[in-house]
């Protein structure tokens, strides 16, 4: 493997250069604003009507006080769910605001993925036993609401998707469902039957439909890949999901809803035809189905040069061990903005796709880092367990990944593969580093108790997940108490008495201050060849 570069500007920076280069990168940066706290735990209800907005709160607010207006009659059993998926960008106080006026309206940051799929936690928030998932800017006819929520009456217990029909702003046009096949780079085309266009009639079964909104029993939802991001893909493919759980489709013609396509005033999340090719695959490969006919249509419309290339990184990114991991999750401080910009290179320079990365800001304890290191990994563990994952990498913002990094950790994920697991520690402690090499061509190494071991680069398994998350205390008082017990995070994982905890050997991350004698005494190489970038940030 080449060797891994990142900039050397943080390192090698004067203060008042360090300065500008913060200055400079919070200002392209908007992750580093201050942003809105997650609204209390709403009481439980019968539906929960959810929504995933990107900069809209135009869209958000009339959705939300179409519901109000026109479907009061059944409100006191409904709760509003806003998944603000920019937390830090410039309508999120006005979204958070919105629970003053609406009682029962909750606002929750998330910015874990960004893009569509983040409306799958919608479905993790919700407390109610059934979700009504609607774009932020969809807005649904008189007695729609009240026809859903008489159909969960009816089948309460049902697994089953529930849609309705899309009408034309002047109501002329009706489509009930989309036909599978390609258009326009997406799978799907509307289409009408006409079963579906009387709002008095009996529900029908369909194949397949936009997602501007869709309902379903919340323990029913089948979640969607942690991988996707950007736009598009998960139209049929939630559909075949449900199916292979033995579940059906519905039209429900009572169910209508309008929905609003353009959107000149503002900016969206970012999205291609790249991104969309990569969701197409993504959920081809989860499901066992072939991509044949998405790539003839994408070259179709692109060409096929484009069409391979895309092809070719996507199998590229299968192949890099570190995309093993469900999530990756970076603990970034927000006065360091510059350490964030160094990591994310240095990440990219591993093969890992912006997309895949997550930054969390840092919990900031002046008076001892301590306790805002080990509040802020387990706020990372705390997100990844409500989005279902089942693995977490989490990175702190000064590792710095050694040549063969892919290597060691490919051979270590095939040695793990048919083993139970906790913990995977990548990193290498700043008092011992683990031994340079194991018995045989084995890149994976038990690791036991009192053992030095950090938490600079660590993989967390689901089964690690709630055991963390009871030990780990989720406030400053409560931590500050539980690090006089423990002394730190480390040292906490160090007496660790369990058989599936493991490290890669060599280990493949380090931090800034200890680079040239990790590097040196794990690979024999001059750290020029390595990656360099920042200081210890979290310690």
């Amino acid at each position: 493997m080449a060797p891994v570069e990142s900039p050397d500007t943080a390192a090698g920076a004067d203060e008042a250069g360090l300065a500008a280069l913060r200055e400079l990168v919070a200002a392209s940066d908007d992750r580093f604003r201050m942003r809105p706290e997650p609204g209390p735990v709403q009481e439980a209800r019968t539906l929960t009507v959810g929504m995933a907005t990107y900069d809209d709160y135009d869209g958000v607010y009339f959705t939300v006080t179409s519901l109000l207006l026109h479907h009061a009659e059944v409100m006191d059993r409904v709760n509003i769910l806003v998944v603000d998926n920019h937390p830090s960008g410039p309508h999120s106080w006005s979204l958070k605001r919105l629970e003053q006026d609406v009682p029962r309206l909750r606002y929750v940051p998330y910015d874990r993925r960004v893009g569509t799929a983040a409306r799958d936690r919608i479905f993790r928030e919700a407390v109610s036993d059934w979700v009504l998932c609607v774009d932020s800017h969809v807005q649904l006819a008189p007695g729609a609401l009240a026809a859903l929520v008489d159909h969960i009456d009816e089948r309460p217990d049902s697994g089953d998707l529930i849609q309705g029909p899309l009408v034309s702003p002047d109501g002329s046009e009706v489509s009930t469902h989309w036909e599978p096949r390609w258009g326009q780079l997406m799978y799907g085309v509307w289409g009408t039957d006409p079963r579906g266009t009387d709002p008095g009639a009996p529900p029908s079964e369909i194949g397949m439909q936009g997602l501007g909104l869709f309902a379903c029993r919340t323990t029913a939802w089948p979640g969607l890949n942690p991988a996707f991001a950007g736009h598009g893909a998960e139209e049929g493919h939630l559909h075949e999901k449900f199916r292979r759980a033995g579940h059906t489709t519905w039209c429900l013609p009572a169910l209508r809803w309008t929905h609003r396509f353009d959107r000149p005033r503002t900016g969206r999340a970012n999205s291609t035809w790249y991104q969309s090719l990569f969701n197409y695959l993504i959920g081809f490969d989860e499901l066992g189905q072939s991509p044949d006919e998405a790539l003839d249509h994408f070259s179709a419309v692109l060409g096929e040069r484009a069409v391979r290339q895309g092809m070719a990184d996507y199998q590229a990114e299968k192949r890099n061990p570190f995309n093993a991991f469900d999530g990756i999750t970076c603990i970034n401080l927000d006065e360091r903005p510059d350490r964030w910009e160094a990591l994310r290179r240095r990440l990219g320079a591993l093969g890992i796709r912006p997309e895949r990365i997550h930054r969390q800001p840092a919990t900031a304890t002046p008076a001892d880092h301590r306790i805002g290191r080990a509040l802020s990994h387990r706020q990372a563990i705390q997100q990844a367990h409500t989005d279902g994952l089942e693995s977490l990498l989490v990175v702190e913002d000064d590792a710095l990944f050694l040549p063969d990094s892919a290597s060691v950790l490919r051979q270590a994920l095939r040695e793990l593969a048919d083993r139970r697991w906790s913990l995977l520690h990548l990193g290498a402690p700043d008092s011992e580093p683990v031994p340079a090499c194991a018995e045989g061509n084995h890149s994976l190494q038990a690791v036991p108790a009192g053992s030095d071991v950090t938490a600079l680069a660590i993989a967390h398994h689901r089964s690690a997940f709630t055991h963390l998350l009871d030990e780990l205390p989720d406030t400053v008082e409560d931590m500050s108490a539980w690090i006089q017990r423990h002394t730190s995070l480390d040292r906490y994982l160090a007496r660790w008495d369990r058989p599936d905890r493991f490290r890669t050997v060599p280990a493949i991350a380090t931090e800034t201050r200890q680079f040239d004698l990790v590097a040196e005494r794990l690979h024999g190489q001059s750290s020029h060849r390595c990656a360099a970038a920042g200081e210890g940030a979290l310690r």
